[in-house]
């Protein structure tokens, strides 16, 4: 006997007796035949096929693009081509008509507004100071990617708001740009501009104050209200107006080691010194509360926005590192600077050991959740 048929034979033998009587799980009468048998009617193509592209919204789209590259357009005749566009779009969608305003026709109209013609847009506002057309785009999350110039253009007309609303939602800065940033917040140009830093910290209090009152609301207060709390006090107590500004940029996700590392190395002595007190603040707020972190619950409750602008202990650690390997000669030969290092260095190494004496308390915590 072959081993194929030796298989097949021992297969046969340990299969089951049919079984004489049949068991049935759903007893009572049969399920009603179906009434048709026919397939479902097939959809034509023509009755499930995308429409064609609207040549008007390409049109107006490349009209406008070539338009605003023209070095010759006035505010006018921009607010002209940009109402055009925008009724353009709105009708080619079948929206409603937008609003005469054009911020509040941008915002109404933002999810379909094309990505690739909100920095041109961006640009020629910010060259024009049409200002809240900017900050329109901003506000809608249009300007991931800003174009090239616009922060220093914003920084020579002394508009820190505008700076920090393009900072916090950017995604990639170039170095230039955030030189100039720093700059701008480290040495404020003008009266002007320091004028407007403290409107923006007096947001912060603003903000603070409304945290802490919810806060006091109920008997037992609710924990993304305390988190939301002693995050904004820490963004507020202790730093002065342009130090604040300084948070939207440490807090936008732009600190790495490459391109902050090459704008920070371009700064002059006394930028240094600033910037190197301003992380040194945060190094002593986060080693005084301990239990701050980051509270994206409190992102989307109104008036506690601001808590995604409090630059994390980790960025702020990988700030201050990049600082001293660029310009650690200049901060140890200087006295004004002595002391600041020292406390710097005293904090540093306290939060060092503190994090040294939890790591086997957190490796015992992940073996336990091995186990379980």
């Amino acid at each position: 006997m072959t081993l194929l048929a030796a298989i097949t034979n021992s297969a046969a033998a340990a299969a089951p007796a049919p079984a004489t009587n049949a068991i049935v799980l759903t007893p009572g009468a049969a399920p009603p035949p179906p009434t048709s048998s026919a397939l479902p009617t097939l959809i034509p193509p023509s009755d499930w096929s995308l429409s064609p592209a609207d040549p008007a919204l390409a049109t107006a789209a490349s009209f406008l693009s070539t338009s605003l590259s023209s070095a010759s357009v006035s505010l006018p005749r921009f607010r002209s081509l940009l109402g055009s566009f925008l009724a353009a779009l709105s009708s080619s969608l079948s929206l409603p008509e937008p609003s005469a305003s054009l911020p509040q026709a941008i915002r109404s109209i933002a999810p379909y507004f094309p990505a690739a013609l909100a920095s041109p847009v961006a640009s020629r506002a910010s060259s024009l100071a049409e200002y809240d057309v900017l900050l329109a785009l901003v506000d809608c999350g249009l300007l991931r990617h800003p174009p090239p110039n616009i922060l220093s253009s914003l920084s020579e007309a002394n508009r820190p708001d505008l700076v920090c609303a393009v900072v916090r939602q950017a995604a990639d800065l170039r170095s230039s740009e955030l030189l100039a940033t720093l700059r701008f917040f480290l040495s404020p140009a003008s009266d002007g501009a320091y004028d407007a830093m403290m409107s923006i910290k007096d947001r912060w209090k603003e903000a603070a104050v409304l945290a802490v009152n919810r806060c006091r609301q109920g008997k037992k207060a609710d924990a993304t209200a305390r988190q939301a709390a002693l995050l904004l006090m820490m963004g507020y107590d202790g730093f002065t107006s342009p130090e604040v500004c300084l948070h939207y940029l440490f807090a936008s996700g732009n600190v790495d080691s490459m391109v902050f590392g090459t704008a920070v190395a371009e700064l002059d002595g006394g930028e240094v010194a600033r910037l190197m007190k301003y992380l040194a603040k945060w190094i002593g707020k986060y080693q005084r509360f301990p239990e701050a972190q980051p509270c994206p619950e409190a992102v989307g409750m109104p008036g506690l926005e601001l808590c995604d602008a409090v630059p994390s202990f980790q960025v702020v650690a990988m700030a201050l590192g990049l600082v001293l390997d660029q310009h650690f000669s200049h901060l140890v030969l200087n006295a004004e600077l002595k002391e600041d290092l020292k406390t710097t260095e005293m904090m540093v190494k306290q939060l060092a050991a503190e994090a040294e004496s939890a790591g086997p308390v957190l490796d015992l915590l992940r073996r336990l959740q091995q186990d379980v």
